[in-house]
């Protein structure tokens, strides 16, 4: 079982574009461009490194960024519109029909996510979702990978994942930071919580590592 993106990088060579999170804009014709570009008009947009295996959101940040701004964007990084809608990380898996000549992706599970304020390292918490978004044909050419999880701005696909979801699989996930372990543990035990330890520092590039879940 593929645990990150780091193992399935070269678990699927073929496939590698799908890291590359300046194709996935692209190619779902979002208002984009990686640096030494820059949007038309003033607007907030999302500033993120066009790879980045180590996960977590690192390196992204919303920004507001003026009319032909080059300096804005740094290089191996990309600028994308702020997509609007409610943030959600959905799993699927590929079933082919009986005479295995056409298959579908079929939702198996979703979640929707808030960070607040606007941070797109640290979400605040997850809870399952009843609406899983349907996938464009597009991703069919990833029947071969079996198991995805796509990460969406209301019904816009944001990420593509060839692994699914390493989050806990619970109704209510609520992540814990090194920086708020005991105020929020002993807060959330209260409220019928249990924690799980699941420690990720990203590589190395988080100040406040996560150190585990609050689940029930």
């Amino acid at each position: 079982m593929i645990k990150n993106d780091s193992e399935a990088y070269y678990a699927y060579p073929q496939h590698r574009k799908w890291f590359n999170k300046l194709y996935v804009a692209e190619l779902f014709k979002y208002n984009c461009g990686p640096c030494g570009t820059a949007p038309k008009e003033d607007g907030m947009y999302v500033v993120r490194p066009i790879y980045n295996l180590s996960g977590m959101g690192i390196g992204a940040s919303v920004k507001q960024i003026k009319a032909d701004d080059f300096k804005a964007t740094p290089p191996g990084y990309f600028w994308c519109e702020y997509l609007k809608g409610k943030h959600y990380s959905a799993n699927y898996k590929w079933e082919w029909d009986r005479d295995r000549i056409h298959g579908k992706w079929v939702g198996t599970s979703c979640w929707e996510g808030v960070n607040m304020p606007i941070n797109l390292t640290k979400f605040v918490e997850w809870k399952r979702s009843s609406y899983i978004p349907e996938l464009p044909d597009t991703l069919a050419s990833l029947a071969d990978v079996k198991e995805i999880n796509v990460e969406f701005k209301g019904n816009d696909i944001i990420e593509v994942h060839l692994r699914t979801s390493p989050d806990p699989d619970y109704d209510h996930v609520i992540p814990v930071w090194a920086s708020d372990f005991g105020v929020k543990k002993e807060h959330m035990e209260i409220h019928g919580f249990d924690f799980i330890e699941s420690y990720d520092n990203a590589d190395g590039h988080l100040e406040d590592p996560r150190i585990g879940f609050l689940v029930k």
